[in-house]
């Protein structure tokens, strides 16, 4: 998640959303990341608590 979340940085900047300030990698990167992530083959499941 770290490698993507970087490549993510440096290859997709035109591709983030406009925002600033100490923010989250989904909030920073959006849907490109999350496309790098599943691209990658991360999955995640959401289970009740």
């Amino acid at each position: 998640m770290l490698g993507q979340s970087a490549l993510c940085l440096v290859s997709d900047g035109d591709r983030l959303p406009d925002r600033a300030g100490s923010l989250t990698p989904a909030t920073a990167m959006g849907s490109a990341l999350i496309e790098r992530l599943r691209a990658a083959g991360h999955t995640y499941d959401v289970a009740p608590a």
